[in-house]
């Protein structure tokens, strides 16, 4: 079997795309299919020579398909508050997963330096609430090799322990 996965996080700056496009790289080239927001958004969800972007509704649509499509998610947490967009398809994904055994669960990635900071004193790197709702189905790991271990655990069907923090 090879996993699809959907490639998450805020992609408000030229740094949050092109740390999407490298991971997703590196992702396919481990055998991964990766459906990435931004890239299919270019012939869908903008009108880039008119700057008009489609509607709110539209752009959920998007999103909502490639999230139900998934097997899994690579979630980018960086900031202290992660994007409420992220948020939104990762807590649509947990209840997805109570009903389809397919979803594998969701991975997210910390890379953020003050993340180790606030764990360090004891306090939750990002969200609380948000943070919760991942652990329950998944990790949240320092760097894309780890992240690549896990979903490679996954892919040949193996269950895996979920709620740990390693950053």
């Amino acid at each position: 079997m090879t996993l699809k996965i959907y490639v998450a996080g805020p992609l408000f700056t030229p740094y949050h795309r092109a740390l999407h496009a490298r991971n997703a790289a590196r992702l396919r080239s481990a055998g991964f299919i990766c459906l990435v927001p931004h890239e299919r958004s270019v012939a869908r969800a903008f009108e880039w020579d008119t700057g008009t972007p489609t509607t709110p509704i539209g752009i959920f649509d998007m999103d909502y398909e490639m999230v139900a499509e998934s097997d899994a998610i690579v979630a980018l947490l960086d900031d202290p508050d992660i994007s409420s967009g992220l948020a939104a398809e990762f807590g649509i994904f947990w209840s997805m997963m109570q009903y389809d055994p397919s979803k594998k669960g969701v991975l997210g990635l910390l890379t953020d330096e003050r993340a180790r900071w606030r764990d360090a004193a004891g306090v939750p790197p990002v969200n609380a609430f948000s943070l919760g709702c991942l652990l329950d189905m998944g990790n949240v790991y320092s760097n894309l090799d780890d992240v690549i271990a896990h979903l490679m655990g996954w892919d040949a069907g193996r269950e895996l322990p979920t709620g740990e923090i390693w950053i």
